[in-house]
């Protein structure tokens, strides 16, 4: 999960568009709130945006460009153009509900209109939320000034690890030094410019071998980010040498449940396709058959309430994976709250129930 700015509460009300926006802004903690948040039928609130795709500089452990193949897929260069962003902006209501979270396949910084994306973005819908992520090699001073004042709400630093060593292992590279100068370069360029936008944060990938390196992490960063936090690491389907979930499998046994995930989010790719799961993106053999439309050819509540995502929606709610061998083996499903109910032959989405407001989610999925 990401952090946003909560902001105050004066802005909470006015920002406050609809009933899934108060959920966001003031009902997550309960049950009610989180099966409201994540359960979303015509238009999912996280919108994952590629501006551009391209074979990324790191080879980062727990990314499947890692993967020989899939490093390949990414070669030639992809730039999303400006009709398509008018496309997805214009599906999306103005509703602090909604996220345009912007995670471009490779690093987000190399795409060169960037924030003149993100500027007509917050001019369309000033209330919807932006966040990108970055690992933080290419943030220059001009970069960093021109993010700023494109009005971008949030982002993220995509540091993995706390230290030279850890960085180092995780992304495969010594950009560690730099990648801390620029960081800190950051925070004192938006001190200087007096913006109190974008928030910053980071995060460490918690595992079994560095743990205890967890309250220490978040004490040093929390100097230069305005949230550093801590991420549980999820195998998405695949061991890793030297990064073990920090939680133990033999005492994590759930019984398995739909995964959330194409009804809280999705992904669009730089030509507009539209795709049911952010992770599909790492498919290569498999990424055409996930495709459930294009925004460039019909909205996204038009591409939501589609047979095609009516389809695959249901085969999540049967736990049928055979048309999609991706969702077999990740445990991303985890992450999220369980906001199912199981009948006699499948799962199904569980009414909202009084008890709910009073049900304290101690742990759950927000921001």
């Amino acid at each position: 999960m990401s952090y946003v700015n909560n902001k105050n509460l004066i802005y909470k009300f006015y920002s406050t568009r609809s009933l899934k926006g108060f959920a966001k802004n003031f009902l997550l903690k309960s049950m009610a709130g989180q099966k409201m948040f994540l359960y979303n039928k015509n238009i999912p609130r996280v919108i994952n945006i590629s501006f551009n795709e391209h074979t990324c500089m790191f080879k980062c452990k727990i990314c499947p460009y890692s993967q020989n193949e899939v490093a390949d897929m990414y070669k030639q260069k992809k730039e999303m153009s400006f009709e398509t962003l008018k496309n997805i902006v214009s599906s999306v209501p103005n509703d602090s509900f909604y996220s345009f979270d912007i995670s471009s396949i490779g690093e987000t910084l190399e795409f060169k209109n960037l924030a003149k994306f993100i500027s007509y973005m917050k001019e369309q819908k000033p209330l919807v939320n932006t966040i990108i992520s970055t690992n933080g090699l290419l943030l220059n001073e001009k970069i960093a000034r021109d993010l700023i004042k494109s009005g971008l709400d949030n982002i993220q630093f995509s540091l993995f690890a706390g230290d030279e060593d850890g960085h180092k292992f995780v992304t495969q590279s010594d950009s560690f030094t730099k990648v801390k100068k620029n960081i800190i370069n950051f925070k004192k360029i938006k001190d200087s410019l007096g913006s109190k936008t974008p928030f910053t944060q980071t995060f460490m990938i918690e595992t079994k071998e560095n743990k205890h390196l967890s309250n220490s992490f978040v004490e040093k960063w929390s100097s230069f980010v305005d949230k550093a936090f801590i991420r549980h690491m999820y195998k998405m389907g695949h061991p890793i040498d030297g990064m073990t979930p920090s939680y133990e499998d033999e005492n994590h046994k759930k019984e398995r449940y739909p995964c959330v995930a194409p009804w809280y989010s999705t992904s669009i790719i730089s030509n507009g396709d539209v795709l049911g799961c952010y992770m599909f993106n790492w498919h290569a053999k498999e990424k055409e058959s996930m495709v459930i439309g294009n925004i460039n050819k019909n909205t996204l509540s038009e591409i939501y309430t589609s047979k095609n995502n009516q389809d695959f929606r249901d085969n999540q709610l049967d736990l049928n994976f055979k048309s999609c061998e991706a969702c077999k083996d990740c445990n991303l499903w985890d992450a999220y709250t369980n906001i199912w109910e199981k009948d006699s032959k499948s799962y199904k989405y569980s009414s909202l129930k009084v008890f709910d407001f009073f049900n304290t989610k101690l742990e759950y999925r927000g921001g």
